[in-house]
């Protein structure tokens, strides 16, 4: 079996689903971006975001690894106004994951509908090695940035409603509010 960094509770993982990927061949710094956007989200949002982030209606904010990325002003709609991008390749590999976890949400008959993402982790893999030449009969390293990913989705259960008929407390006051509510109804100050 393989360990997840974070377990759930004891009486919670029996409302909890993971899926996770190893040594995915997508940008780790694009990864943990999409990954962070969606983060604490329910799940049909998650999908619903990242669909449209592969038409480019919506972005990706970078808050993180950010460098040489251009400004876009659809990071505006996120309370951010700096650089963002639409990594195709990671909300690709995002969406297949999210559509494993939800299926083993299924088995464990769980409710697809109130489904959160609770945890979403984004690791490091070893880095994949390739050489390109250079001029003067100069070799350089071209390597790639692998990444791993686990995801944890949780029943999240409805909240409870406030009862109607609350009982009201009385108003607490102190000596000073009691003096001058006796000043002003006219009884003598004592």
């Amino acid at each position: 079996m393989v360990k997840y960094s974070r377990e759930p509770e004891a009486g919670a993982s029996i409302k909890t689903a993971k899926a996770r990927a190893s040594d995915l061949r997508t940008s780790f710094k694009n990864m943990r971006e999409t990954a962070m956007a969606i983060k604490n989200m329910p799940l049909s949002k998650a999908r619903l975001y990242l669909n449209r982030v592969l038409e480019h209606k919506d972005v990706v904010c970078l808050r993180r690894y950010n460098g040489s990325a251009g400004r876009t002003p659809l990071t505006k709609g996120h309370g951010f106004s700096g650089p963002g991008r639409f990594p195709e390749k990671s909300v690709k590999h995002l969406l297949d994951l999210l559509t494993n976890a939800e299926s083993n949400a299924e088995g464990k008959e769980l409710d697809s509908d109130n489904l959160h993402i609770t945890h979403i982790q984004v690791n490091q893999a070893c880095h994949g090695r390739r050489r390109t030449y250079r001029a003067h009969g100069r070799i350089n390293a071209y390597m790639s940035s692998p990444c791993h990913v686990e995801i944890i989705l949780t029943e999240k259960e409805e909240g409870v409603k406030k009862a109607d008929d609350v009982v009201s407390r009385p108003e607490r006051k102190t000596k000073k509010q009691l003096a001058k509510e006796r000043l002003t109804n006219g009884a003598s100050a004592k």
